[in-house]
């Protein structure tokens, strides 16, 4: 008795399944690049906060010994300068953050369809891995019963 060919198993959306996996990636990749903006931003502020501070530091070290009007308007309108420039980081922070959320949103809901594809397809595989044992004791009942009958003639 011959053996029928063996039928492989076909997923019938995996390029949609390629297509999402594709983008899952994509936007993983898309997400490290604005976490490392988002940390570059958050350096910058960090050294305007240092250098405020350090300023401020210098000031209390040079009035306590004496210093002319004229450099403390100086310092002043340096102090000033950085504020505006924590103010302009701060919010270049927060919105490299907002960028940050946002592609980890759509990785989130991208990783759930991807997931829910890869379980539809290893519940078709089961499936289909039924239905070959299905048919394989099929053929081994055939087999037996030509036996039984060869024998019985």
């Amino acid at each position: 008795m011959e053996r029928a060919p063996v039928a492989s198993f076909k997923f019938k959306l995996q390029p949609l399944l390629n297509i999402k996996t594709q983008m899952e990636d994509t936007l993983k990749n898309e997400l490290a690049k604005a976490i490392r903006c988002l940390e570059e931003e958050k350096g910058f502020l960090k050294n305007f906060k240092e250098e405020q501070k350090k300023c401020m530091s210098t000031i209390s070290s040079e009035s306590s010994n004496g210093v002319t009007v004229e450099r403390l308007r100086s310092y002043n309108a340096y102090i000033s300068f950085l504020k505006e420039k924590i103010q302009n980081q701060t919010k270049r922070v927060k919105s490299a953050q907002e960028i940050v959320d946002n592609y980890r949103e759509k990785v989130i809901e991208a990783s759930k369809e991807k997931k829910m594809l890869e379980t539809l397809k290893d519940k078709q595989y089961g499936e289909y891995l039924k239905e070959q044992e299905k048919s394989e004791q099929k053929r081994v009942d055939e087999v037996i019963s030509y036996k039984e009958s060869i024998k019985r003639s």
